[in-house]
C-alpha cells in the first residue's frame, strides 16, 4: 500500500508539473472578423456572436459586436469552424463552415444579416466560458467561478492556489517571492490592517468571487501602495437583462465539518440594473502547531534549556456576506450607481498549549498548560456612490466615486495558564487574564478620473484621489487575583491612528507603429499620526513622494512581442504593526508592535516576451529600502520568545518566470507557471549582521479535462521549494487537488465534487537562527477537504441591448458597483 500511495502521488505530481513539455501543436495563430447587420442594412450593435468547432459544435470563443456592428475573434487555433448569432426578435443565424490554416490566418466573413422573426421568441442565450487563467499584457486573471477546485474555499485559500502567490500561516501574502502585496476588492483598497484583512478574506466565501487579478507592476493610475504589486479580487455581479439569478449550496469535511450556501438575484432593463446577493458559510477547522526553542546561558553554542511547545486549535468560523446595488442608465452618456456591501461574522480560536521546558540533561524544569480562548466578531460595511459621464463615442469619459466604510472588529480574549509544582504535582499556581480588544476603522475616500483619447492610438488619463482613515484601538485587560478581576495596566493600551493621503496622477499612452508606450507619474502626499493615549506618546509623519511608471511594448511579428516596465512603489506600515501592545500566545511567546516603523520603498523592473499570446517569459528585479519584516528575538533569562516588526536595511529580489497555456489534446487544457527567484534580506538588527539569502523556485499547474456529455474534471498542483523571510527559512512543500463536475437540468445546474490537498502535504516547517535566536516551527494546516456542491441558474437570460464601455477596466469595475 505504501508503494502504491507513493506511485499515485508521483503520477499525479508529474501530470501537474510536466504538462508544459507536451506538444504545442494547436496554438493560437489566426483571426476571424465580420459584420453584423439587420435586414434593413443597419448595424446590429452589442450583440453576442459565438465561434463553434465544426466537428462537434463546441463553443470556442464568444464576442460582442461593437457600435458599428463589427466583431472579431483573435488568437484562434487552426481548424474548421462556424459562427452563430442570435437576438430576440430575429432568427438565429449560422454561418457556413470555414477553415483557418497556417497559410490562411485571416478569415473575413461576409456580412451576417439577421432576419426578423414573425413569431415571438423566447430569450436567446449564447455563452462562451472563459478559460481558467488568462494572461494579459499587464496582469494574470484567474476566472475563479469557472474552477471546480475553488468550491468550498475562502478567498484567502483561493489566493494560495494562484500562480506565484504564497500565503503564510499569519495570512501574509507574497507574490513571486516578494512580500508587501496590496489587496483590493472590486478595484478598491480595503485600508485594513493585516490582521483585519486576513479575517475579511477568511470570511469571504469563494462562491462570491468572480475572478482574481494579479498585477505585478501597476501603472501610475493605481495607488502606489503594495511593493510587490496588487491583487484585485472581483466579486460576482450579474448584469444579464431580465430577471435572473443563481443559488448554490455545498458541504465539506476536513478534520471538522463545513458548509455554505448563497443566492443572487438580478433585474435589468434598458434604464436600470438592480442586484443583490447573500452568502453564508460555516467553516470548522482544527490545526496543530509545534515549536522547539533553545535557550542559552553563554556563547558556547550549547543550549542550557529547551522548550517543546505543542498547540491544538479548534477554529470554527461563521461568516455572512451581503450586497445590494443599483446602476441607473440615465441616458446614453450618463450612468449613476449605488452599492452597499456588508460582511459580518465571528471567529473562535480555542487553543490548548503545553510547554515543556527541560534542561540540557533532560530534567523537567516546568510544564505549564495554557488555554487560550479568543472570540472575534467583526462587522464590515461599505457604501459607494459612483457616476460616469461619456462625452462622446471616442472614449472621452469622466468618472467619480465616493466611498465610506466602517470596519468594527471586537475580540474577547482569555488566557489561563497553570504551572504544576514539579516537586509536588498536586500543587499548582495559576495565571489568568482576560482582554477586550476593540478595533474600529473608519475610511472616507473620494476619487475623480478623466480619460481623453487623441485619435485611435493615443490616450491621456488623469485623476485625483483623497483618503482619510481613522483607527481607534482601546485594549483593556484584567487579571484574576483572589477570584476578583483587577484591571491590568501593564497589558492594557489605547492607540489611535490617523492617515490622510492626497494623490494625483497623469498617464499618457501612444502607439508608434509596432511600439506602444505608456508613461505615468503619480504624486502622493501622506500625513500620519500614531497616538499611544496610554503613555501620551505621539509619532507624526508627513512626506511627499513621486512614483513614476513606464511601459514599452514592441510587436516583433504576429507571434512575438516584448515588454519593458519600470515602477516605483511604497508599502506603509499597518496601524496594528505600529501599535506597541503585546499579544501573548502563551506566557513565553508574544507579539509586539513598533510605533517607529518607517515606510519601505521599492523600485522594480520587468522585461517579458510573449509567444502567440500563450507563452510568456518574464525577467524581474526589485530593490527595497527599509524593508519591514517581522523579526524574532529571545530573552534567554526569561525563556521567552517575541516577534516584532522592524525595518531591515534592504531586500533584493530577482528572478525569471514562465507561463504556458497549452492544449495537449482537444479535451485537455493546461495552464502552467514556473518561477525561479533569489531573495536576499540584509540588516543589522539586535547587534547582528543579518544576510539571509536563497535561490527558490515554485511550479503551479492547472489542468482541465472536457470528458463529454456534460462531464469535466480538473487537476491542479503546486510546489514551493525552500524559501527565506527575514530570519526564517521555510522548507519545501507541495499540494495536489482534484475534482469533477456534471452539468444537469439543461445545463442550468451543476454538481461538483472536489478534494483539496489530497495527501495533506500543506504543512509549514521553518527554522530561525540569528544571534541568540534558535527556533523551529511546524504547522499542520487543516487543508485536506472533500466538498460536494450544487449550483443552479434560474430566470430569463436575455442578451443585453447595450453594453457600457469605460475608459479603463478599473473605471468599469467601479461603475459596476465597486466595493
Amino acid at each position: 500500500m505504501k508503494k502504491l500511495s507513493r506511485l499515485l502521488k508521483s503520477g499525479l505530481l508529474m501530470i501537474c508539473l510536466i504538462s508544459p513539455l507536451y506538444s504545442f501543436s494547436q496554438q493560437a495563430s489566426g483571426t476571424i472578423k465580420g459584420l453584423l447587420i439587420d435586414d434593413k442594412q443597419k448595424a446590429v450593435e452589442f450583440t453576442s456572436i459565438s465561434l463553434h468547432k465544426a466537428a462537434d459544435s463546441t463553443i470556442v470563443k464568444g464576442s460582442i459586436s461593437d457600435s458599428s456592428g463589427h466583431f472579431i475573434f483573435e488568437k484562434v487555433n487552426t481548424g474548421s469552424y462556424f459562427v452563430q448569432a442570435g437576438l430576440v426578435g430575429y432568427k438565429t443565424y449560422r454561418s457556413k463552415n470555414f477553415s483557418l490554416t497556417s497559410e490562411k490566418k485571416l478569415i473575413s466573413i461576409e456580412s451576417i444579416i439577421l432576419e426578423a422573426e414573425n413569431k415571438t421568441l423566447d430569450a436567446v442565450t449564447i455563452t462562451a466560458q472563459k478559460p481558467l487563467i488568462e494572461q494579459h499584457i499587464d496582469r494574470t486573471v484567474l476566472n475563479i467561478e469557472n474552477s471546480i477546485l475553488s468550491e468550498g474555499n475562502t478567498a484567502l485559500e483561493l489566493l494560495e492556489k494562484a500562480p506565484g502567490v504564497t500565503v503564510d500561516d499569519e495570512g501574509n501574502i507574497s507574490m513571486k517571492g516578494k512580500p508587501g502585496v496590496s489587496v483590493m476588492l472590486n478595484g478598491k483598497l480595503t485600508y485594513l490592517s493585516q490582521r483585519e484583512l486576513t479575517t475579511l478574506l477568511r470570511g469571504t466565501s469563494s462562491g462570491s468571487v468572480s475572478k482574481i487579478e494579479l498585477i505585478t507592476n501597476p501603472s501610475a493610475k493605481y495607488d502606489a501602495a503594495g511593493n510587490s504589486g496588487i491583487i484585485n479580487i472581483v466579486l460576482k455581479k450579474n448584469e444579464k437583462a431580465g430577471i435572473n439569478g443563481n443559488m448554490y449550496v455545498n458541504a465539506a469535511r476536513s478534520r471538522a465539518n463545513r458548509y455554505g450556501g448563497g443566492a443572487g438575484l438580478n433585474y435589468r432593463n434598458g434604464k436600470q440594473n438592480l442586484y443583490g446577493s447573500y452568502d453564508h458559510a460555516y467553516r470548522g477547522e482544527i490545526e496543530y502547531l509545534s515549536f522547539i526553542r533553545r535557550f542559552h546561558d553563554d556563547n558556547s553554542g550549547i543550549p542550557s534549556r529547551i522548550s517543546y511547545q505543542n498547540s491544538a486549535t479548534n477554529e470554527p468560523l461563521y461568516t455572512n456576506n451581503y450586497k445590494l446595488g443599483a446602476d441607473f442608465f440615465l441616458n446614453d452618456k450618463n450612468t449613476l450607481g449605488v452599492l452597499f456591501n456588508g460582511n459580518h461574522g465571528k471567529y473562535i480560536n480555542d487553543n490548548n498549549t503545553s510547554n515543556l521546558l527541560v534542561s540540557s540533561s533532560g530534567e523537567v524544569l516546568s510544564q505549564p498548560q495554557t488555554h487560550n480562548d479568543n472570540l472575534d466578531r467583526w462587522k464590515s460595511q461599505a457604501y459607494n456612490l459612483n457616476y460616469a459621464h461619456k462625452f462622446n463615442d471616442s472614449g472621452r469619459e469622466l468618472s467619480a466615486d465616493l466611498d465610506y466604510s466602517l470596519n468594527d472588529n471586537r475580540s474577547n480574549q482569555s488566557m489561563d495558564t497553570r504551572f504544576p509544582n514539579q516537586e509536588n504535582p498536586g500543587l499548582e499556581t495559576r495565571s489568568v487574564r482576560r482582554g477586550n480588544v476593540p478595533s474600529v476603522t473608519n475610511v472616507y475616500v473620494g476619487k475623480l478620473d478623466y480619460t481623453q483619447p487623441f485619435g485611435e492610438k493615443a490616450k491621456f488619463e488623469t485623476g485625483w484621489k483623497s483618503s482619510y482613515v481613522f483607527v481607534d484601538n482601546n485594549l483593556k485587560y484584567d487579571t484574576l487575583r483572589n477570584n476578583e478581576w483587577i484591571p491590568d495596566p501593564s497589558w492594557s493600551n489605547h492607540f489611535t491612528y490617523k492617515e490622510t493621503i492626497h494623490a494625483g496622477y497623469i498617464n499618457f499612452s501612444k502607439e508608434f507603429g509596432s511600439i506602444s508606450v505608456q508613461a505615468g507619474l503619480r504624486g502622493e502626499n501622506t500625513q500620519t499620526e500614531g497616538h499611544q493615549v496610554t503613555t501620551d506618546s505621539l509619532v507624526k509623519r508627513q512626506y511627499f513622494q513621486l512614483f513614476p511608471s513606464l511601459f514599452v511594448t514592441k510587436t516583433f511579428t504576429p507571434d512575438h512581442s516584448g515588454q519593458f516596465s519600470y515602477g516605483r512603489r511604497v508599502e506603509r506600515p499597518d496601524y496594528s504593526d505600529m501599535n506597541p501592545f503585546r499579544f501573548f500566545r502563551d506566557p513565553f511567546l508574544y507579539y509586539e508592535g513598533n510605533p517607529f516603523l518607517k515606510p519601505e520603498l521599492t523600485q522594480s523592473i520587468e522585461v517579458s516576451h510573449s509567444y502567440k499570446g500563450k507563452f510568456t517569459t518574464t525577467l524581474n528585479y526589485s530593490y527595497t529600502d527599509d524593508v519591514m519584516n517581522w523579526m524574532m528575538g529571545q530573552v534567554d533569562s526569561l525563556n521567552t520568545t517575541y516577534q516584532s516588526p522592524q525595518n531591515l536595511k534592504s531586500f533584493i529580489n530577482y528572478g525569471i518566470s514562465f507561463t504556458a497555456a497549452i492544449q495537449p489534446a482537444s479535451w485537455w487544457t493546461s495552464n502552467n507557471f514556473a518561477n525561479l527567484l533569489h531573495n536576499r534580506y540584509k540588516g543589522d538588527q539586535d547587534g547582528g549582521d543579518l544576510n539571509n539569502s536563497i535561490w527558490s523556485y515554485s511550479v503551479n499547474s492547472q489542468n482541465i479535462f472536457q470528458l463529454g456529455k456534460g462531464f469535466s474534471a480538473e487537476l491542479s498542483g503546486f510546489y514551493n521549494s525552500k524559501s527565506v523571510y527575514g530570519v526564517f527559512v521555510t522548507k519545501s512543500y507541495y499540494v495536489i487537488s482534484a475534482g469533477g463536475q456534471k452539468q444537469i437540468l439543461k445545463k442550468k445546474g451543476t454538481i461538483k465534487l472536489m478534494v483539496n490537498d489530497i495527501f495533506q502535504t500543506r504543512q509549514r516547517r521553518n527554522t530561525a537562527r540569528y544571534e541568540n535566536l534558535d527556533m523551529e516551527g511546524h504547522i499542520r494546516f487543516d487543508s485536506r477537504m472533500a466538498t460536494v456542491s450544487f449550483s443552479y441558474r434560474f430566470g430569463r437570460e436575455v442578451t443585453p441591448a447595450r453594453k457600457r464601455n469605460s475608459g479603463s477596466e478599473d473605471i468599469q469595475n467601479r461603475v459596476k458597483g465597486g466595493n
